[in-house]
């Protein structure tokens, strides 16, 4: 059987218009409405109330199980928030700003001679001479 363009044009229509047979988890329910769920907190819901929402609307979870899931979803924001390298004492990973003193430090001019620096070598590293 040969396909026309009208006939391929149909397939995509049928095959677009198929549903999913595969249910959301409960995980994956919960974490679609992650956000709403912490805002409705911070509002002062407790947790009783929005476990007695969720399962009016449907969404028959235990208690014990939706608190894990939030944490681990509120875990795992967390994770993604953070940059890599970031140290997590600095607010987005960024260096402090310098202080007044550090920008107003006076800087010695005129010295040429540097001060040694430690070094993590087993050996005495000797300066060049000029003799030959």
């Amino acid at each position: 059987m040969k396909l026309t363009g009208e006939d391929v044009q149909r397939l995509k229509v049928g095959i677009n218009a198929l549903k999913p047979n595969r249910r959301l988890t409960l995980r994956e329910q919960i974490g679609a409405i992650y956000a709403p769920l912490m805002k409705a907190k911070g509002r002062g819901l407790t947790n009783a109330q929005l476990l007695d929402y969720l399962r009016e609307q449907g969404i028959v979870i235990s208690a014990p199980s939706l608190f894990r899931v939030l944490k681990q979803l509120a875990e795992q924001k967390a994770q993604r928030g953070m940059k890599r390298g970031s140290h997590p004492s600095r607010e987005n990973g960024k260096r402090p700003a310098p202080s007044s003193q550090e920008i107003t430090r006076p800087i010695p001019i005129g010295s040429t001679e540097t001060e040694p620096v430690p070094r993590a070598s087993s050996f005495r590293v000797r300066r060049d001479r000029d003799e030959i």
